[in-house]
């Protein structure tokens, strides 16, 4: 049987990554609180034992009534594990020792991790772990999250603790009320550590200050669309060329079979997956290392403390500001995110409204369509087309919010939550860390997700081109029994039933749509004219790009969070509603002024 060693401390003290390091496993970690909500699992051996950690969600205490609390204090009360590992940062003692002097009475086999000691020692301080180590009655290790070899000695105190008898357990830390941790957390951590830290420069005074916030922010967004776009063109031309000619070479290969086979094979399966591979890897190649710098340097929980003032001015808080920003990358994962808020209409709220968040698969659509109505020609088009992108997300999160407000006073009526949020130090980037997470476990991922479902939708897209209805093909048919209502929306028919077809993934829409029209990445210009007025479509096709149904992996992520009908209908049709409308009042205003 497997020894258990379970994992405790609060929000940010590098818990996940240390996790990541002893399991060998990749789970996500990034510079911002709330990553954890439920406990994940992982194993190693050592010297012939196997051992399961446990990550418990990150908290302050076991006696709140967060989500995140609710976990961790259910987990330690129903499973005893072997040993207990208390995660302390080495540069913020007397706030995280409070948690540890906690938990000091319930577990005899406590281990202390004292991690960040890297970034201490960059300030100057420096801790007496023997002191520490006296204090607890328990092995004191010093660690670097990201290091190995620190880990490994973490590897052999566990094993030791868990083949010793049980420690003395200091019953009478606890027998002062619910303060007394704090209260002596204050006096241990002026006790062990033995000098004081350097000041240092206040970044957050100085970019997010009163008067440079917003600017700083969308600076900072714009900067990452317009070095995702300009750096995207090349790439995107040269492996479609590529492809093209991979293809001529499977052409060549498959000349003795059958032209069914042979456009089943290439034209349907081979020839949407190549266009989703072409429009889709570049600017994720670029845009995913981005984001994760930005979600490294500690970006992210800034952006939420920004608006929290708005949110709460809509009834919500902050949080759900975060699992916004979490929903750039996958409206599923923002989804999932909405958890770390306690409140249940604040998070219902959070849940129906996130697919109002481009997520990553939307991206490459976008940058094609705001190429397209700007044109592209040099750097002035990649400036243009990420102004575009930034004001796309201006646009997002204004009706993100207007809509969050709509809800808080009809569906979702009920009293507003609290927010706290532990804004984390900005943090020197992890530039490699950063490449293998945005390359295997974002880009490579997505992509992959979005390959597996092109090759089959390329198949029956063929098959459905091939089938004739009173001697037209079915896609024909289909696109034109639409064009009456994509006419109301600004859209055309082939455009709208792209948008159906992509249901599965986000990504394949314009793949689909050049392939229902049979044309090429270069006939995009002309695909968007049919209807007479290409910017018109356009906007229109960017704005419903923007706000329509979400994918159909966010809608089963929204039934399981909320294990309602209702709830997941409406997260369908309240993104959608809202699409409709501003392309329907889009398209009137163009058609009043032409």
């Amino acid at each position: 049987m497997a020894v258990t060693v379970a994992l405790a401390g609060n929000p940010n003290v590098g818990k996940s990554t240390v996790f990541n390091v002893l399991t060998g496993l990749r789970q996500h970690t990034g510079n911002w609180t709330g990553k954890t909500v439920g406990p994940a699992r992982g194993r190693w051996t050592l010297e012939g034992e196997t051992y399961e950690a446990v990550d418990l969600p990150g908290v302050y205490s076991l006696e709140g009534g967060t989500p995140e609390e609710r976990v961790a204090a259910d987990y330690l009360d129903a499973n005893r594990p072997d040993v207990l590992v208390v995660i302390l940062d080495a540069t913020a003692l007397e706030r995280t020792l409070a948690l540890a002097l906690e938990l000091r009475p319930r577990h005899p086999r406590l281990v202390i991790c004292l991690n960040l000691m890297d970034e201490a020692e960059r300030l100057g301080l420096r801790i007496d772990c023997d002191a520490l180590s006296a204090a607890f009655d328990a092995p004191v290790v010093p660690t670097r999250a990201d290091r190995k070899k620190s880990v490994e000695a973490l590897r052999r105190v566990i094993a030791v603790a868990a083949m010793a008898g049980p420690a003395r357990q200091a019953s009478d830390q606890s027998a002062d009320g619910a303060g007394a941790p704090m209260q002596m957390a204050s006096d241990l951590a002026k006790t062990v550590t033995l000098s004081q830290p350097r000041s240092r420069r206040d970044w957050d005074r100085l970019l997010l200050g009163k008067w440079t916030a917003w600017p700083t922010v969308l600076l900072l967004l714009f900067a990452t669309f317009y070095l995702t776009v300009r750096g995207a063109n090349l790439p995107s031309a040269l492996l479609e060329r590529g492809l093209d000619r991979l293809g001529a070479r499977l052409s060549v290969l498959l000349a003795g079979a059958s032209p069914t086979v042979r456009g089943l094979l290439l034209d349907g399966i081979y020839g949407t997956t190549a266009k989703v591979v072409a429009v889709m890897l570049p600017p994720m190649a670029i845009f995913f290392p981005l984001f994760s710098l930005l979600e490294d340097l500690g970006f992210l929980p800034r952006a939420a403390l920004l608006l929290d003032r708005p949110f709460a001015a809509c009834g919500s808080c902050g949080r759900q500001g975060l699992c916004m920003c979490m929903g750039c990358g996958c409206n599923a994962v923002g989804v999932t995110g909405c958890r770390i808020i306690p409140n249940e209409k604040e998070r219902l709220a959070a849940i129906l409204t996130n697919a109002l968040v481009p997520c990553n698969g939307r991206f490459p659509s976008l940058i094609l369509l705001a190429g397209i109505l700007l044109g592209r020609s040099g750097s002035l088009s990649a400036l243009a087309t990420a102004g575009v992108l930034t004001a796309c997300m201006v646009l997002s999160g204004a009706v993100t919010l207007a809509v969050t407000a709509l809800l808080r006073k009809t569906l979702l009526r009920g009293r507003d939550g609290t927010f706290i949020l532990e804004l984390p130090p900005f943090r020197r980037p992890r530039l490699g860390q950063i490449l293998v997470r945005s390359v295997l476990d974002r880009t490579l991922k997505v992509l992959g997700r979005a390959v597996t479902v092109a090759a089959p939708a390329g198949a029956l897209i063929w098959l459905l081109g091939r089938l004739q209805v009173g001697g037209e093909p079915m896609l024909a048919v289909l696109a034109r029994g639409m064009d009456p209502f994509a006419a109301l929306l600004g859209l055309t028919g082939t455009l709208l039933l792209a948008f159906v077809l992509s249901f599965p993934a986000n990504e394949l829409l314009l793949p689909l749509a050049l392939l229902i029209a049979g044309t090429g990445e270069a006939a995009l210009p002309a695909l968007l004219a049919v209807g007479g007025a290409p910017a018109r479509t356009a906007l229109c096709a960017a704005l419903f790009t923007m706000f329509h149904w979400p994918c159909s992996t966010t809608v089963l992520t929204v039934w399981h969070e909320t294990k309602r009908a209702k709830w997941t209908l409406c997260s369908i049709l309240l993104p959608t509603a809202v699409g409709m409308l501003l392309c329907a009042i889009v398209n009137t205003v163009f058609r009043i002024l032409s």
